[in-house]
């Protein structure tokens, strides 16, 4: 306990020796001892104590030619305390100011690794690595011929590297955490950004991934332009990587699509007004065709056919709910709509466990339409 007491007395007695030796050197009206005891310090790497009389310094001697020398040692004594932010301004700042100086390269160059001293690691926020590429590039602009010329290339990578983990890991987190949406638009900003990215093929089959999950959590209305969307992402891997050992799961994703979206189509109607759900339904044939005969899988389909046959029967019975809800002057044109959709139907699907449910929207409807179309 009393050792520790002692070294906590020797402590003090060292910062108040230490200030009062600062303290009595800026009072001291002789600027050469100043410069000495400033120099002093700076070389022993008691930076602490060299800034104040460096500061003082330069205000006696401002305008002369000696505070270029001054500034610079003063900005390399902020580097080296740690003061990173400091530095970096003032590094900047002799650049402009001393644009001729035999300091002006490397300060040129400490202002880029001040900044690269203040990046943290690349889960955290990246602005000061940003700010260090872009202080590395100007400095590799204006010194081309450089002998830190590779060191500042060499840090660019390090610094674009770190950027590319970190929005690798922001796309991840984003898929990881189902905002499907914002993770296609984050792996594909990645591959813009960063083209040379390690594991290209990962991060589009990701993207395939993305579009085709941000689709199924999508309302029905929606999920077929999305399936869509997934589809031409699918295709465009396709082309690019043939051989790829993704390739079986983007063939898989790909009929899911397709299937999805004949699904998608057929809820889409179920959850529209009886007008649009006609709409939808009339163009299901149709979607069907386009999609049905790129599906391989036997099981979707089967399904994928049930839900043409589910269509075809819909439109049976919406044509018979408009004609029990419209205007006497219509009922007779719904009621007829009922009878021939039944008609199409019992050819199609004579098998249908719809048929006996559908025959009997056509039994009414039949007797409904002689009665309004009598008048």
């Amino acid at each position: 306990m009393k050792k520790r007491i002692y070294i906590a007395l020797i402590a003090v007695t060292l910062v108040v020796v230490s200030c009062t030796s600062t303290e009595k050197i800026l009072k001291s009206s002789d600027s050469n001892l100043k410069y000495t005891k400033a120099m002093e310090w700076y070389t022993k790497g008691q930076y602490f104590k060299a800034i104040p009389v460096f500061e003082e310094l330069m205000g006696l001697y401002k305008g002369e030619k000696s505070t270029e020398e001054l500034y610079y040692y003063y900005c390399m004594a902020n580097y080296k305390q740690g003061s990173y932010l400091m530095a970096a301004y003032h590094f900047k700042n002799y650049t402009v100011k001393h644009p001729y100086s035999k300091y002006t390269e490397e300060a040129s160059f400490m202002h880029a690794e001040s900044y690269k001293k203040q990046t943290l690691v690349f889960s955290l926020d990246q602005t000061e690595t940003i700010n260090a590429i872009e202080a590395y590039q100007t400095f590799i602009n204006a010194y081309s011929d450089s002998e830190r010329l590779q060191v500042a290339n060499d840090n660019i990578d390090e610094l674009r590297d770190r950027l590319e983990k970190k929005a690798l890991k922001a796309a991840d987190l984003y898929f990881d955490t189902k905002n499907y949406r914002a993770a296609a638009v984050s792996y594909k900003n990645l591959l813009l950004d960063y083209p040379d990215i390690e594991g290209v093929k990962e991060i589009q089959f990701n993207i395939v991934k993305s579009y085709s999950k941000y689709a199924d959590q999508s309302i029905a209305i929606k999920q077929q332009e999305r399936y869509e969307e997934a589809i031409k992402t699918a295709k465009n891997f396709k082309n690019r990587y043939p051989n790829s050992k993704y390739l079986a799961d983007i063939n898989k994703l790909n009929e899911e699509a397709r299937y999805n979206i004949i699904k998608a189509n057929y809820n889409s109607a179920l959850n529209s007004v009886y007008i649009v759900r006609m709409k939808i339904l009339d163009e299901m044939p149709d979607v069907y065709a386009n999609n049905f005969n790129k599906i391989t899988d036997e099981k979707l389909k089967l399904k994928a056919s049930k839900y043409l046959e589910k269509a075809y029967f819909q439109k049976i019975k919406t044509s018979y709910a408009q004609g029990q809800d419209s205007d006497v002057k219509n009922k007779s044109m719904y009621y007829k709509k009922c009878i021939e959709a039944y008609n199409v139907f019992s050819t199609k699907y004579a098998d249908s466990k719809y048929l006996n449910e559908a025959k009997s929207f056509f039994m009414a409807s039949d007797k409904k339409y002689k009665k309004y179309s009598n008048g």
